[in-house]
């Protein structure tokens, strides 16, 4: 019977070191879930979607907006969910901006990123914030959102935006509302412009299935070789019932 309070020691030491282990166990996880909402509002600040007295690592209402205009101009649906889909387009944005200022392109818009794009606002004229935002982008070369992104490939085909655009817009718009994971349901056809089987689009880029730049450039390129513009394009779509091109 005299060893039953050294048993009892025992097991109160161990229960203590399990309870412990739990705890910082959980602890950890709540910290790692809010380094991964930071750093998702870190870049969403940095691409000028979030502000950034709004990184405070709580996903919230105002963080759900940002991410929301984000997969918006990147052909994503607009659920304000930060899935797969959406991290690898914001990481991707991320990396163009950083590969464009002489940043380390790991797609974090960290203390480094934010300094190099300050320095390269800086020498062309801008306000130095160190915010890839709309301005910035655009001297940057880089298309922010799907539809800019066309607009900049239209002068390799000899198009004018002003006289082309407005008819490659209604046609996206009918055939896939410029998503770049839109899948008929009859057809099978795929991504912004719907090519039929999607996998054409590997012609343009290995990275068909996910990337809005490599669906848009072979889409252009489709265009411009059967119908020579995008309104001859969208003339034929509108012409046939149901509507293809």
């Amino acid at each position: 019977m005299r060893s039953q309070p050294v048993l009892r020691a025992v097991l109160f030491t161990v229960l203590v070191l399990l309870v412990g282990t739990a705890q910082g166990a959980f602890t950890s996880t709540r910290a790692l879930a809010a380094d991964t909402v930071t750093w998702r509002q870190t870049n969403l600040a940095g691409l000028g979607y979030l502000a950034s007295g709004e990184i405070d690592g709580a996903d919230g209402p105002r963080t759900h907006a940002a991410l929301k205009a984000f997969q918006r101009d990147n052909g994503l649906d607009e659920d304000g969910v930060y899935g797969a889909r959406s991290e690898l387009a914001l990481h991707r944005q991320v990396q163009a901006v950083q590969s464009k200022v002489g940043a380390a392109a790991d797609g974090q818009y960290g203390a480094g990123t934010r300094s190099a794009v300050a320095n390269w606002q800086r020498n062309h004229g801008l306000s130095a914030d160190g915010t890839a935002g709309p301005a910035t982008m655009n001297a940057l070369a880089l298309g922010r959102t799907v539809e800019l992104t066309a607009q900049r490939m239209f002068a390799a085909h000899g198009w004018s935006v002003s006289a082309q655009f407005s008819c490659l817009q209604r046609l996206w718009d009918g055939e896939s509302n410029w998503k770049v994971y839109a899948t008929n349901p009859s057809s099978g056809a795929y991504g912004i412009p719907q090519a039929l089987p999607g996998s054409k689009m590997a012609t343009a880029g290995s990275d068909w299935q996910n990337n809005p730049a490599t669906q848009i450039k072979w889409g252009l390129t489709y265009i411009d070789g059967r119908y020579h513009t995008p309104c001859g394009a969208l003339s034929a779509w509108q012409s046939r019932s149901p509507h293809w091109y």
